[in-house]
């Protein structure tokens, strides 16, 4: 008994190495070729700084890992389950003993884990790899600078001249608060930053305009501040995410914004979209891996290897081709993000889910 479970545990780590070398080979391929193709459309675009060159490569690279990473999991699950095929190592494991659902246990916990992992990165920084590169290309390097910027937060519209997230600092802000339809107080500042999760606004003149206008009554009041605290909890990096309109957020930049945007009862669909398909579009390479595993004969004899493995690569292709072109119509909110992401994840979860039943 003690001989059969180091003996399966041998084979786990066997097949989990196999794996993990043809999924990383795999990778760097595709990586390597997103960005040489990339590189050779941006020829000319990025000056003659290898520093910027390789910077640029780098985060390119990253940000390609979003499609590059589920086809390398995938691609990497056909190619270990042929070599094991090829060369009738997997008839020698359930010879041994070793069930097709524990075979199957390791490829899907890999690709699971390496899923869950890409997802946590998504919550920082490296979301935003792709517009740095972009940023190298457009010669604006690292400056993130938004101008006239127009929102609304609560019973406030804001105006702000220049906005600067990076250092969470603004330049001639002006905030008109509304009560009953009219505009009841007018602040404007020259400068201001975020702290202590509110703005702190410097050289403040505030306006206020009396509740019941009449002729002989009181007029409109002007006060000077040096320094007035406003706008708390309001974020600089979510105003500007939200007024530049990007599909590129950190998934917790996306849930502040989803927040927001739900507070001032404003649409939320391309958000929603976003973090939608941050979570679930990693999370569709274990449920490929699955069906894929399935449908795949023990033995060489009772199949043609090479054109199985044609099939099951174009059969990736345009399975995944079809959630990515889903996940862009519902971030241009052409097609509602549940109908785009939840509905197709749910129905491939449910035939992963029957077909790990039938060979359970």
């Amino acid at each position: 008994m003690c001989l059969l479970l180091v003996s399966q545990i041998m084979l786990d780590r066997y097949i989990a190495m196999l794996y993990l070398r043809y999924t990383a080979l795999i990778a760097a391929s595709l990586v390597g070729f997103f960005c040489m193709m990339d590189i050779i459309g941006s020829q000319g675009k990025m000056g003659d700084s290898a520093n910027l060159i390789m910077l640029y490569v780098l985060f390119r690279a990253c940000a390609s890992l979003e499609i590059v990473l589920p086809l390398a999991l995938i691609f990497g699950a056909i190619v270990t389950k042929i070599q094991l095929i090829r060369l009738n190592e997997l008839t020698a494991a359930y010879s041994l003993g070793a069930s097709r659902l524990r075979v199957l246990r390791v490829f899907v916990s890999i690709s699971f884990a390496i899923s869950l992992a890409y997802i946590a990165a998504c919550s920082t920084d490296f979301a935003y790899f792709g517009d740095q590169a972009d940023a190298i290309k457009e010669e604006r390097f690292f400056a993130s600078t938004t101008k006239d910027l127009f929102l609304k937060y609560d019973n406030r519209y804001i105006y702000i001249s220049e906005l600067s997230p990076i250092d969470n600092r603004a330049r001639g802000i002006d905030i008109m608060e509304v009560e009953n339809g009219e505009m009841s107080r007018y602040i404007s500042a020259k400068n201001g930053f975020f702290e202590d999760n509110a703005w702190q606004l410097d050289d403040v003149t505030v306006t206020i305009k009396p509740s019941f206008a009449a002729l002989g009554g009181d007029g409109l009041t002007k006060q000077r501040f040096d320094r007035l605290v406003a706008l708390e909890g309001f974020r600089p990096d979510i105003m500007d995410t939200i007024f530049e309109s990007k599909h590129t957020y950190s998934l917790i930049d996306a849930v502040r914004s989803w927040g927001l945007l739900d507070e001032q009862n404003m649409n939320t669909d391309r958000i929603r979209a976003v973090i939608y398909a941050a979570i679930v579009m990693p999370l569709f390479a274990p449920l490929f891996v699955v069906m894929i595993f399935v449908f795949v004969p023990i033995s060489p004899r009772f199949f043609n290897v090479a054109l199985f493995s044609s099939l099951a690569m174009l059969w990736t292709l345009v399975g995944w081709g079809s959630i990515v072109v889903l996940t862009e119509l519902a971030k241009n909110g052409a097609i509602a993000p549940e109908a785009a992401l939840l509905t197709p994840f749910a129905l491939l979860f449910l035939i992963a889910g029957y077909l790990v039943r039938k060979i359970a």
